[in-house]
């Protein structure tokens, strides 16, 4: 059988067994933004600011499919906890039937105010006009990010990552060969451009997809994906949706954050802020991906331990990875602090977009370590099926920075420092506030004086 019960046995072992693969895939999945990035920087700096804000809308794209999966994940890893394997294979395929429908509409919309919102985003001047053919390419494939998602946290919940680190790292390998062909124009192709990087991103993703579904739809996997289950029921869809849909919105914050972010400091630097800041978004991104692989982890842990009833052992999966979330973050923060001058000239020569970058780095990395506690924080609540609280704690992280922001640069006048002190400050006040409020949480779920949203009843079987 292919997955994890982890309703018992060692905390640790089984923490790390399902983070550091989880940790491997972001890694992988990063490298196709930051290959994407290495090889469009060479055709000037305003082509790499015109791929990073076309890659807000795709950030977006994500975390609506992040919603939907979430709330599929914390239902099948309650179903797994509670030994309903059948009702936990409804709500696999029900989720995998939702994921296309959104993705759906998700283009339709996009395409339709597809100038507005690259506007929106902070492509301002010449890099207009460069953002619109990978932004055109990009979305026009958003079915296959959205099916990426469904199928990464579907593993997840099953507490089987390292399937997905395999296939995670042959697609990106395939990006990194596809990329200079395409944008180039190497090997006999065409020359693209900007555009080129796109369908590399989307042939990688289509091999992954193949791969992971064959996998997935055999019966050796705990959970199997059945084509008979592709339908809704209306009963088990408002489950996936009261927690997915706060889960989305949580993520659709990070996305829409930095598009704010970027739309001030564009608008008062101009495209020496705007990379400077893109550089540094890149970057930091690697910072958060031990506190993504524990976050995730607990969740899968905790989801199964909810429907298990195991709620001592969800208050040690919380303490576990909030420690080691924050130290690796740590860590990754002092790297960071060291090789920063190394870091900006791997991306940029220009001396305005190297001062903005180094400011970042001496600045923001003090703040990594309580973005990954205040991820962690809502991963748990996602695992105890109440996404809304996980929403709040990252509303406040990113308005905390963008009232600083806008009133630095806007009522004082000051220099764009003050906006990656903004972020630092945002992502203190944050995590600290959240860990408080997930205490409280968890101490009422072990009293039984609060029931976990999307908890299943035990004697409940789904349609």
């Amino acid at each position: 059988m292919q997955g994890q019960n982890l309703t018992s046995g060692p905390i640790p072992k089984q923490l790390w067994s399902l983070a550091w693969p989880m940790m491997l895939s972001m890694f992988f999945h990063s490298l196709y933004n930051l290959v994407d990035a290495f090889w469009v920087a060479k055709i000037s700096a305003s082509a790499i600011a015109a791929v990073s804000i076309s890659q807000i809308i795709l950030f977006i794209m994500i975390s609506l499919a992040m919603g939907i999966s979430v709330g599929t994940s914390v239902l099948v890893g309650q179903n797994i906890g509670a030994k309903r394997i059948a009702a936990a294979e409804r709500v696999l395929g029900q989720g995998f039937l939702l994921t296309v429908i959104a993705a759906l509409l998700f283009t339709l919309i996009i395409f339709s105010f597809r100038n507005e919102f690259l506007i929106i985003s902070g492509a301002v001047g010449d890099i207009l006009p460069l953002a619109t053919p990978y932004f055109t390419v990009i979305t026009a494939g958003s079915i296959l990010t959205f099916l990426m998602m469904m199928i990464s946290i579907s593993y997840n919940a099953q507490g089987d990552n390292f399937t997905m680190t395999k296939l995670f790292a042959l697609s990106t390998m395939i990006n990194m060969v596809l990329d200079p062909i395409f944008i180039f124009g190497f090997a006999g192709f065409p020359a693209l451009g900007i555009a080129g990087a796109a369908y590399a991103t989307l042939i990688s993703q289509a091999v992954f997809i193949v791969l992971a579904l064959r996998l997935l739809m055999k019966p050796t996997m705990m959970v199997p994906l059945h084509l008979k289950y592709l339908q809704l029921s209306w009963s088990s869809v408002k489950k996936v949706i009261d927690i997915g849909l706060p889960a989305s919105l949580n993520q659709v914050l990070n996305p829409l954050g930095f598009s704010a972010l970027m739309f001030l400091v564009s608008a008062t630097f101009l495209e020496a802020g705007a990379a400077a800041f893109a550089i540094g978004f890149r970057i930091e991104f690697f910072a958060f991906i031990p506190a993504i692989g524990f976050g995730f982890a607990a969740m899968s842990m905790i989801g199964q331990n909810i429907g298990a009833g195991n709620h001592d052992r969800v208050r040690a999966v919380l303490n576990m990875s909030v420690r080691y979330g924050s130290g690796s973050a740590l860590l990754f923060s002092l790297l960071v602090l060291i090789f920063a001058p190394y870091i900006v000239a791997i991306f940029t020569a220009d001396p305005l977009v190297t001062e903005y970058a180094l400011q970042y780095f001496r600045i923001v990395p003090l703040g990594y370590l309580f973005f990954a506690v205040a991820f962690i924080e809502a991963s748990i609540f996602q695992g105890i099926g109440k996404s809304w609280p996980g929403f709040w704690i990252t509303f406040a992280r990113i308005g905390i920075s963008l009232v600083i922001s806008f009133i630095t640069i806007n009522v004082f006048a000051l220099e764009i420092w003050t906006v990656w002190v903004a972020i630092v400050v945002g992502s203190v006040i944050a995590s600290l506030s959240g860990l408080l409020w997930l205490n409280r949480a968890l101490t009422a779920v072990q009293q039984k004086e609060l029931k976990p949203d999307g908890n299943l009843d035990r004697e409940e079987a789904l349609p």
